[in-house]
């Protein structure tokens, strides 16, 4: 110690100085104060169970409140009637198709705040927050619906897209079934309207852009902060990869597709094929990902890679023994390699032209599938001919479905 309480040092018996004493007995009380303060604030927290339910003091700053994770899946039907007579529409409509006007309801399937995680619910308030999310517009096949490809498009969403799924006029199961038992005859002039729907996509998905960019015109501009402007990838099964195809790669759609205002991220060309007419990659190809099973009597392995050769490559993947339909409705050991390996291609096709080491995590499952860079092309077998019998039940939806 030192100072006057030193060793050998006793403290004088002289008094203070007035002033010295003064300013002590201030600093006492101001002590006193504070720590009279600090304990009431200690009895005021324990009494409010840890929490303030005080507003904030004018002028306080708050922090933003995190995002919140999308916890489900909402669903949003919205009708668009096409009615541009350039389209092709009403001067050259299908055999058996939907002349004039084109009525498309479409079923829009998006993340949502609250609702089911394995299941579209209607009505579900939009995850605003986590948005805006880049779109597919998924074109479905013959005689099914969107929610034939219930578990596809689910997987879709979880991963992070708005899937727009139109229903087309003359091939939606609900159309089908209106016929009641018909002929093969009936079913192949419903089949020809495949012809119209690379139109029908290319309008769906201007006027996805439309409601992205709050147009009121588009009957969605709910979409806007929900949709990523810009951002539309493009898929479909069977019938719908060939609208798809045809709509990317074939020169009777190519001033279509040039129209468009948002070309493809991404293209998925699901057990797909090509129609009548010449294909070739356009000016800018999208990044595109093939997928068909080796095994495959409704479109057969040939057919694919025909497409694939003349739409200039691609990424391949090939199914080991798959059915036409099981990969894309969830059942078998493709459909999880399937649902991956499409949200992974896209996800990356979104930032740039994605790679086969990239993806061949996504792709790899032995005995399953085999998945081939655009420098490999894919090894396939023909397979013979069938006949319409073996051909009708290779494009059989499966009767059970998850």
């Amino acid at each position: 110690m030192s100072g006057a309480y030193g060793p050998g040092r006793r403290p004088t018996s002289r008094r203070l100085d007035p002033a010295v004493y003064r300013r002590r007995r201030i600093g006492v009380a101001l002590t006193a104060i504070l720590v009279a303060a600090l304990l009431v604030g200690i009895v005021l927290l324990i009494g409010d169970g840890g929490s303030s339910s005080q507003k904030p003091a004018p002028h306080t700053t708050t922090t933003t409140l995190p995002r919140l994770r999308p916890t489900g899946i909402g669903l949003k039907t919205v009708t668009w009637t096409d009615t541009n007579p350039s389209a092709g529409l009403v001067v050259n409509p299908a055999p058996g198709g939907s002349a004039g006007p084109r009525t498309l309801v479409t079923e829009i399937w998006y993340p949502s705040i609250g609702g089911s995680e394995k299941a579209p619910t209607t009505g579900q308030a939009p995850d605003y927050r986590g948005g805006p999310f880049p779109v597919i517009v998924f074109a479905h096949g013959f005689d099914t619906l969107p929610a034939t490809y219930k578990p596809l498009l689910v997987s879709w969403v979880k991963a992070g897209f708005v899937v727009v799924a139109p229903l087309f006029p003359d091939e939606n199961a609900n159309k089908i079934n209106s016929l009641g038992p018909r002929t093969t005859a009936q079913s192949e002039l419903a089949e020809s309207d495949v012809v119209n729907e690379p139109y029908d996509i290319a309008y769906v998905a201007g006027e996805v852009e439309s409601g992205a960019g709050g147009a009121a015109s588009s009957g969605a501009s709910w979409l806007k902060g929900l949709a990523e402007p810009g951002k539309i990838a493009v898929a479909g099964h069977s019938d719908g990869a060939q609208a798809v195809a045809a709509l990317v790669y074939s020169e009777k759609y190519a001033s279509t597709y040039d129209a468009m205002a948002a070309h493809p991220f991404g293209v998925l060309i699901l057990s797909g094929s090509e129609l009548a007419g010449t294909y070739a990659a356009p000016a800018n190809p999208p990044p595109v990902l093939f997928v068909q099973s080796a095994v495959d009597s409704c479109n057969l392995p040939q057919e694919a890679g025909t497409l694939f050769h003349d739409a200039g490559g691609g990424f391949f993947l090939k199914l080991t023994g798959a059915h036409h339909f099981s990969p894309y409705v969830g059942r078998g050991p493709a459909a999880p390699v399937v649902e991956k390996l499409t949200a992974a291609f896209l996800k990356r096709a979104l930032v740039g032209a994605p790679s086969l080491s990239e993806l061949s995590a996504s792709g790899a499952a032995r005995g399953v599938a085999t998945l081939y860079g655009p420098l490999k092309p894919p090894v396939l077998t023909p397979l013979p001919e069938p006949t319409q019998a073996e051909r009708s039940a290779a494009c059989t939806v499966p009767s059970s479905l998850p």
